[in-house]
Order: C-alpha cells, then sequence, then structure tokens
C-alpha cells in the first residue's frame, strides 16, 4: 500500500490542484462546477467538471513536502471537454445494488490493517472488510479489486445506457485539484505543512492522531483528529472548489491507467494511458483513512496489482457527457 501522512498513491494521468481555502488560490483557467445530477435511484451523484487546463505532476523546484520522482517530469495539460465524475466515492448501498441485480460473487480474500501491518484473511470482502464496527451504507465500498470496480461501471453503462467508467488519472487530479496548484486544495499554497496538515481533519479522513492508537501505523500521522479510525460516511468532510468530496483521504481510489514510473512520454490530454494487452498494476489515488500524510497530496502517485482487494482502497466513477 501507499504512503499515509499525506494521503495519496502513484498512477498515471494529469491535473492541476492548490487548497481551495480562499478564491485567490483559485485557478483563472478553470471554473466552478456546473451541474449535479444523477442517472438513476441508485446510481452515484455526479458532478460536472468544467474544461480547462492544469500541470499534471510536480516539477523539480516546486516547494512541495516528499514529492516523489513519480510525478515528473511535470506536464501541462489541456482538458479539451467538460465531464462528469462522482460527487462522492461509491458507496456500500450503491455497490451493493449492483451484486443484487447482477449476482456478482463475493470475493473474500482482502488486505485488512491489523496492530500496525496489513494482513489478507481469506473470509473479508467488501461485505465485512474487517472494521471496528460494521460499515454503514453510505460509507464507501472497499475490498474491492479493479476488476470488480470495472465490473460495477459496465453494469452502469448497461443499467443507463451512458458512458460510465473508471476516471483517467489525469482526470482524477484535474478533479482532485478543484483548479488550485498546491500539494492539497486545503489550505495555502506556501503555508507551513505542519500547519496545512493541521487542516486536514476538516478536508479529509486520514490516519490522525486518533488512529495512531487503533492502527499502530509505525509512520506520521497528520496532527489532528477526524474522528474516524476507518472508513467515514461520505461527504462528512469539506469539499474542494468543484463541490467534489473525499477526493483527498477516506479510501485509495482506482483509476483507469496502467501504472507508467514517470509522465515521461504521455500525452498532454486526458485519455487513461493503458496496453492493448493489459496491465498487471493499476494506478491508485488520494489515499485513505489509514495514509500519512504524504501521500495525501492531489500529485501523489501509487499502484496496485490489479486483482488486489484491500480495507482502504475502492473508486469513484466518470461520466462522458
Amino acid at each position: 500500500m501507499c504512503r499515509a501522512w499525506l494521503l495519496l498513491c502513484l498512477v498515471s494521468t494529469a491535473v492541476l490542484a492548490e487548497p481551495p481555502a480562499t478564491p485567490a488560490t483559485q485557478s483563472a483557467t478553470t471554473g466552478a462546477a456546473v451541474g449535479a445530477f444523477r442517472d438513476c435511484p441508485t446510481c452515484p451523484e455526479m458532478i460536472v467538471v468544467p474544461a480547462g487546463q492544469f500541470l499534471l505532476g510536480t516539477s523539480a523546484d516546486a516547494a512541495e513536502v516528499d514529492r516523489d520522482h513519480g510525478e515528473s517530469p511535470p506536464l501541462a495539460v489541456t482538458m479539451a471537454r467538460p465531464y462528469a465524475i462522482g460527487r462522492y466515492e461509491v458507496t456500500v448501498a450503491e455497490f451493493r445494488a449492483f451484486a443484487g441485480a447482477t449476482q456478482y460473487p463475493t470475493q473474500g480474500d482482502c488486505r485488512v490493517a491489523r496492530s500496525g501491518a496489513w494482513l489478507r484473511l481469506s473470509d473479508r470482502s467488501w461485505r465485512n472488510p474487517g472494521f471496528a464496527a460494521e460499515q454503514a451504507e453510505n460509507e464507501p465500498v472497499v475490498c474491492v479489486s479493479w476488476d470488480d470496480a470495472k465490473a460495477y461501471v459496465d453494469w452502469l453503462v448497461k443499467t443507463t445506457g451512458k458512458s460510465y467508467r473508471l476516471p483517467s488519472e489525469t482526470e482524477w487530479e484535474y478533479a482532485a485539484r478543484g483548479g488550485t496548484t498546491g500539494p492539497r486544495y486545503f489550505g495555502a499554497r506556501d503555508s507551513d505543512e505542519d500547519s496545512v496538515m493541521s487542516l486536514a481533519c476538516d478536508y479529509a479522513n486520514v490516519y490522525d492522531a486518533a488512529s495512531v492508537v487503533e492502527l499502530a501505523f509505525p509512520y506520521p500521522n497528520a496532527r489532528c483528529s477526524d474522528g474516524h479510525a476507518y472508513t467515514a460516511p461520505v461527504g462528512s468532510f469539506k469539499p474542494n472548489a468543484f463541490d467534489l468530496y473525499d477526493m483527498l483521504g477516506n479510501v485509495r481510489e482506482w483509476v483507469q491507467d496502467c501504472y507508467t514510473a514517470s509522465y515521461r512520454g504521455r500525452p498532454p490530454d486526458a485519455r487513461a494511458w493503458q496496453w492493448a494487452g493489459g496491465c498487471e498494476l493499476r494506478g491508485v489515488r488520494g489515499g485513505s483513512w489509514a495514509s500519512r500524510p504524504a501521500d495525501v497530496r492531489a500529485a501523489a502517485r501509487g499502484a496496485e496489482l490489479q486483482g488486489l482487494r484491500q480495507a482502504d482502497l475502492g473508486f469513484r466513477v466518470v461520466r462522458d457527457l
């Protein structure tokens, strides 16, 4: 799994980001979200994200703590068309509707947090990820592989007749930044790192001071308490400027892309980067309830085996307009 102080992991595609603390931090090349909709009663609520431009990744001279080489070289990207992305991560209730309608088999063998480590347990699944308390229906579904997420979006396509899919890495980062250019969409770009992370618990469910007692992971934690050791109900924290929730924290999110070690050679547009023959590693983004602050940045990238199921790993969806 990825790092935790700054919630986020490795993956491949583009975006621009910076904290939405004040209007002055907003990018002049992007606007606010222009609409929200839902295509069926059990479908995810979607937000329309405007077209715009941004810088994917981070530059070598960026004053960004824990910047990783995988975030380079930075790429100026043009998002030529608006698109819709889930306002929230896909919830337990939404995934349950899909599983019930399709009789999708519930796969166990999920990695869960135990005493500061991740253990693979055959009796844990999205129905029971092994948290201290049972998940609520409005919490993000976890213990789902990339293949499970893909099966869900394929069902949405069949159910609604609309073009749902997983977000490209570029679409994900653009949406996560919400028109900002700093490490996160909360806090000022040039603020002290500790000061910024003291705000984390207002905007994100991260590995915080209270989580240390429950989870005992041996890495830095945010110096605040968000009230949730594991997943939180979606929308519990403040949104970014595009009115999107939990783009950082709560659960890490699968993206469509095959993972690449850098952005070298990547096209400067919104397309996912993947291979005709498929790929073993897929990108993940956003950090989670178990992520250190270094992995809770808009530019932070991560990768996992396509078949992995883990108790801090979920997804959100995109729809073409």
